[in-house]
């Protein structure tokens, strides 16, 4: 937890001066699309960060609530301000672990959990918790690292190559994020597993998926170099599951 609250500031910033290709021109839009936010809906973004994703629920007359484990990037997104109970709908921020979330049962229509199961060793705590604070036939949107594709990064900051052997075991990376030429202060731990073991622990945790996308950039944007080295092999999957 230490190293998410060293890398804070440079979180902060990434976001706030979009300085994230993937995010502006890839994931943000996929994951809302696959969400579909309904306006007076009530949204619960896991592992809000800075709340970026929260205020733009709003926005669409979402009433959201973002929580992380990160006190620095809680007081930002605090910070940043809360849209009022109106028709723009509404965002507020709670310092919490998605394993065990700070919330009442049954209260949302919808969890999202945007970049961040890759940060959590087990699984089926923060299923469990997602499952609960859902209304029945509600939605949990995933956006995570490719299980089959993504292998971490070398030291140069190039995708490293699966070690097939391993494959089948959950796998600890340590590495840096390397953001339009910034670098995180510290390494980040991530925990990358195969894709089969995703389906079980939903299925116990009472979800069925019914969507599975694997997000790519359009042909507009893999005539540049950098996009073309990011992806040649997917890199991100993003499913959609029901709470029965």
């Amino acid at each position: 937890m230490r190293r998410w609250e060293r890398n804070a500031e440079f979180w902060i910033r990434i976001i706030r001066e979009r300085l994230d290709p993937f995010r502006t021109e890839l994931t943000d839009a996929a994951v809302l699309r696959a969400l579909q936010p309904g306006r007076g809906e009530t949204v619960l973004d896991a592992g809000c960060g800075e709340g970026y994703l929260t205020r733009r629920l709003a926005g669409r007359g979402v009433n959201a609530v973002g929580v992380d484990r990160s006190a620095a990037l809680i007081e930002a997104a605090v910070a940043a301000g809360r849209p009022g109970r109106n028709r723009a709908g509404s965002a507020r921020f709670l310092l919490g672990d998605l394993r065990a979330l700070p919330l009442p049962g049954g209260r949302f229509d919808a969890v999202l959990c945007n970049h961040s199961l890759n940060e959590l060793r087990v699984l089926r705590p923060a299923f469990a918790e997602f499952a609960r604070v859902l209304r029945p036939g509600g939605r949990l949107v995933v956006l995570m690292l490719h299980p089959c594709f993504y292998g971490g990064r070398d030291r140069s900051g190039r995708r490293a190559v699966i070690d097939t052997e391993r494959y089948f075991a959950p796998r600890r990376v340590e590495q840096r994020f390397n953001v339009s030429g910034l670098r995180s202060p510290v390494p980040t731990v991530i925990w990358l597993r195969p894709l089969e073991s995703y389906f079980a622990p939903l299925a116990e945790a009472g979800f069925c998926v019914d969507g599975l996308w694997e997000p790519r950039p359009p042909r507009r944007l893999m005539a540049d170099d950098w996009w073309r080295d990011n992806f040649r092999e997917p890199m991100l999957l993003l499913l959609r599951a029901v709470r029965r």
